[in-house]
């Protein structure tokens, strides 16, 4: 009886067993089922306005704004070649995502990820040239953050044949189109000379569901400050969305097409998106078209110099030679992927000091130190953070010779922060008599750049920061530049009715242009 029983109950034990392993399979194939299906359905959407979009041109006037196709012509010449094509994606929220996730479960919809799609399926299929993407997008950034940092998120030696820049929604704060040529010069010197799209987007053009409002009714972007001038000097094509999602009215842009966006009716939609990849996919042909034509008289191994119109004449934005980045440094802690940690510094920094500071980090749409992906989006603010008032935190830096150049044996020390409205920290470099009062006069947590030194001398320095009251302080960045260079103050901190609770009034902007 007792084998009996035995027998009965590891034979139960056995069923158990076979029970759960066939259960978790069970669960995983519908897990998976379900999330491939998802996928599909994301892809056929994508498909569908594509399908949609393939209207005649009049759809898109002045979407596209031509510059000099030359160093496309190179990259697509690589591709003829049969070479693959690195493009670097840099942007802001949009880029890195958007509401995509929340609203469509998926951001296959992205303007890049959508044009990379139609490239591999058509021209590489034909050439066996296929783009690789590298994204470098971070929420609320800026120009000024990737001309010193972008080189730090990229492998030594990478080589890049094309750049999207999409920024116009986040530099519009300036109110000029001085730090996105700081960061274009910056793009052009790499050394392997690639080529750069201007990607125009715009913020705020639907209903926001907090305030039932549109809260961008002028279509404001970078390109009311002066980006079209800029993209005409240096010769790049540029998409906007403005020209066809808006129209002028007596002078005025307006907004016509309103429901573009997501739910939040601020970043743009999968529809508004595929319309972006659209332009993109319509220049890149007429220009392979163009080069098909040229490969009879020119042959594929000519491949032409740096792009651009090839001129090095000083913008009116830029007026002094020593205002120019030069081999900028960068130790940051933000970061495209929260989990991949790309982010090489090339600026020596340690902590020598530290009272009630700690490393910190916030994923888009999550708390602080989560690390846990948010409607798919991974991008991420962080560095050094404190809640309470009189926290104390000292950074030594290693500033470098850099040049023969005696006008720029010295170097700039600019810090970014993070922070809420009011005076928030103290902060200086070496010496207390120096110090700067870090504080802001609207309720918009933004990056906020202040240079804190200008003109110093090569060798270790002491960045010095001091809260002075409750509430989160970030010590996002540090960067060394030029020796006269000075970040431009965002409008907020020039006047503070050019913000309101959730964001930019931009009406107010457009006063100030």
């Amino acid at each position: 009886m007792r084998t009996s029983h035995r027998y009965t109950t590891c034979l139960f034990v056995f069923i158990f067993f076979i029970f759960i392993i066939v259960s978790y399979h069970y669960l995983n194939t519908k897990y998976a089922v379900e999330m491939q299906g998802r996928v599909q359905v994301a892809q056929e959407k994508v498909r569908s306005l594509l399908s949609d979009l393939r209207l005649d041109d009049n759809f898109i006037p002045g979407g596209i704004q031509s510059g000099n196709p030359t160093p496309l012509k190179n990259v697509l010449k690589k591709a003829l070649r049969g070479e693959d094509i690195n493009v670097l994606v840099i942007g802001g929220s949009h880029s890195a995502g958007g509401k995509l996730g929340l609203d469509e479960n998926s951001l296959d919809g992205l303007y890049f990820k959508v044009f990379t799609r139609w490239w591999n399926n058509n021209i590489g299929k034909a050439t066996k040239s296929f783009i690789k993407e590298i994204p470098l997008a971070i929420g609320g950034t800026g120009s000024y953050f990737f001309a010193f940092c972008y080189k730090t998120f990229i492998a030594v030696g990478q080589k890049i044949d094309l750049v999207l820049i999409e920024i116009s929604a986040n530099d519009m704060i300036y109110g000029t189109s001085k730090p996105l040529e700081q960061l274009t010069r910056q793009i052009l010197a790499y050394p392997s000379a690639p080529a750069v799209l201007y990607i125009n987007l715009l913020s705020g053009l639907g209903v926001n569901p907090n305030t039932k409002r549109i809260h961008n009714p002028l279509c404001i972007n970078l390109e009311t400050f002066g980006q079209a001038e800029l993209a005409r000097h240096y010769g790049i094509t540029s998409f906007s969305l403005r020209e066809i999602f808006c129209r002028k009215e007596k002078g005025e842009w307006r907004v016509v097409f309103k429901n573009m966006t997501g739910s939040d009716g601020s970043h743009i939609s999968l529809k508004a998106n595929a319309q972006v990849a659209m332009m993109m996919i319509k220049y890149v042909r007429s220009v392979f078209n163009e080069v098909v034509n040229d490969v009879t008289k020119v042959p594929l191994d000519t491949v032409d110099q740096v792009g651009g119109n090839g001129s090095s004449q000083l913008l009116k934005f830029l007026l002094i030679e020593s205002e120019t980045l030069k081999k900028p440094l960068c130790w940051t802690g933000k970061e495209p992927n929260v989990f991949k940690n790309l982010h090489q510094p090339n600026l020596q920094i340690e902590v020598i000091n530290n009272i009630n500071f700690s490393p910190c980090f916030q994923v888009s749409g999550q708390t602080v130190n989560v690390k846990l992906a948010k409607d798919h989006r991974t991008d991420s603010h962080g560095g050094w953070c404190a809640w309470t008032s009189l926290s104390f935190l000292q950074l030594r830096i290693y500033v470098p010779l850099i040049s023969d150049d005696s006008s720029f044996h010295k170097r700039s020390v600019t810090v970014l922060a993070r922070h809420e409205k009011g005076e928030a920290a103290a902060i200086w470099l070496d010496s207390k008599k120096n110090t700067i009062t870090i504080k802001s006069d609207s309720n918009y947590n933004v990056d906020r750049y202040y240079t804190i030194a200008t003109r110093v001398d090569p060798g270790y320095h002491t960045i010095t920061v001091r809260t002075v009251r409750e509430g989160m302080f970030m010590v996002a960045a540090v960067f060394v530049g030029a020796p006269d260079f000075q970040a431009v103050p965002d409008i907020a901190d020039q006047n503070s009715s050019m913000w309101q609770g959730s964001g930019p009034n931009y009406a107010e902007i457009f006063k100030r242009s």
